[in-house]
């Protein structure tokens, strides 16, 4: 808000011109003179992140809702909010969503809409309210896709009631990329019929990916948030700086995480507000082509999947950590510290990704390359002990195929490489 400046009113005397023998004292006495000017009242500051004016506020909430979506599931959970039912809140997504900027992670976007949504619609400031912020710095759409299970829903002991999908920021922008966001997206609506999901597109100064994200969402009438618009739009008008909303080139600040939390809490006051609308039909066909159906995770040998574990049969104690817990995410992987013996897996499957470790520079182990085998062809070589690795997650599809068949996979270290190590962090499978 621009502060008003108090202009002091300057005394005018009146009489500025002067009759001939009226300069005594005693004509000065008769000189009329004006008040000053009441000095105004100072501006009510706002309590928007910045200052931001209320009703301009407004402006940026609503530029900052792409779409509403159908609002039938986000009726029903409001229901359950107000009744003082359980509800379970998941945001998956990177670094911003797992709190990165400002000095307390917990004043991250997903912490704070938390905190206002049970302040706002809950009868008992959230007391059955549980909230998971499944934040990892570096996550693409694919590593979400994989880390679901595991770090959504085993975590909350079922499917969240509200999931946020965050990934604009970390994906290329690309098919496969996309793919998986779909196929997340398309999960969580399936596994429960009132399943909230919101697909919220962060800010950074290179952009984000919303484009690509905005016709598969839209084909599933979820609610979109796009960040970057409202940064866009008020850097132009000068309510802040890309100096002052950002810690470096894409994580806010305190401040620029509110912004983002207010967006979230928008579409559910827009909804609120709104008449509801019909109950929306999960289309029975995929937005994308080779869709990511029927996508698990693999933690060891099932129906579709057999493994042999050969010198990759360690556990990697150093893997990437989460802020929330101070431990290691991917505690169950396949870690090569020595030897020769390869890793092997039978599987059948569409797609497959795997996502492998580039270590730590300042760790004592070296880590090497890794030849990978799909079907007896050398697929690629991964570098584990890449240049500027600070122990990431390096996601890629090893198998995308449109039928579904029988394939071979085998990891082992490039000749020179045996006494190094490699870690396969994780892994899924679409069938």
């Amino acid at each position: 808000m621009k502060k008003l400046k108090t202009v002091a009113a300057a005394v005018i005397c009146a009489g500025a011109i002067l009759l001939a023998g009226c300069a005594s004292a005693s004509n000065a006495e008769n000189e009329a003179s004006t008040a000053p000017e009441k000095p105004a009242e100072p501006a009510v500051k706002s309590n928007r992140p910045f200052g931001i004016e209320e009703s301009e506020y407004a402006n940026l909430m609503k530029l900052s809702l792409t779409s509403k979506g159908n609002n039938y599931r986000i009726k029903k959970v409001l229901e359950k909010l107000r009744a003082g039912e359980d509800v379970y809140i998941a945001a998956l997504g990177g670094s911003v969503t797992e709190g990165a900027g400002p000095s307390d992670y917990r004043d991250g976007y997903a912490f704070q809409f938390n905190k206002k949504l049970k302040a706002k619609y809950t009868p008992d400031n959230g007391a059955h309210v549980y909230f998971n912020g499944a934040g990892l710095s570096g996550t693409p759409s694919t590593l979400g896709l994989v880390r679901y299970q595991s770090d959504v829903v085993d975590v909350l002991g079922g499917v969240p009631d509200i999931l946020i999908v965050e990934f604009a920021v970390n994906d290329d922008g690309g098919d496969s990329t996309a793919r998986a966001f779909e196929a997340l997206i398309r999960n969580a609506l399936v596994a429960n019929p009132e399943t909230v999901v919101i697909a919220l597109y962060s800010a950074a100064q290179y952009g984000n990916t919303a484009a690509v994200k905005r016709p598969i969402a839209e084909f599933y009438k979820v609610p979109q948030v796009n960040v970057l618009d409202v940064v866009k739009y008020s850097v132009a008008r000068k309510f802040f700086t890309e100096q002052l909303y950002y810690t470096d080139n894409v994580h806010p600040t305190k401040k620029g995480h509110e912004i983002q939390a207010d967006a979230l809490m928008n579409v559910f006051e827009v909804a609120d507000a709104d008449p509801a609308d019909e109950e929306f039909a999960v289309p029975e066909n995929w937005f994308k082509q080779k869709p990511l159906t029927n996508f698990t995770r693999i933690l060891g040998d099932d129906a579709n999947v057999k493994i042999t574990k050969g010198s990759f049969n360690g556990a990697d104690q150093t893997t990437q950590g989460l802020k929330k817990t101070g431990k290691g995410d991917f505690p169950q992987n396949w870690y090569h510290d020595s030897g020769n013996d390869s890793f092997k897996m039978e599987i059948t499957c569409k797609a497959l990704i795997f996502t492998y470790k580039e270590q730590g520079a300042w760790l004592s182990k070296k880590f090497g390359k890794a030849e990978v085998y799909v079907d007896g062809k050398l697929k690629a070589t991964y570098d584990g002990g890449k240049q500027g690795g600070w122990c990431n997650c390096v996601p890629l599809y090893l198998i995308d195929e449109p039928e579904l068949g029988k394939h071979t996979v085998e990891v082992k270290m490039k000749e020179g490489d045996e006494d190094k190590g490699f870690t396969i962090l994780a892994m899924g499978y679409s069938r």
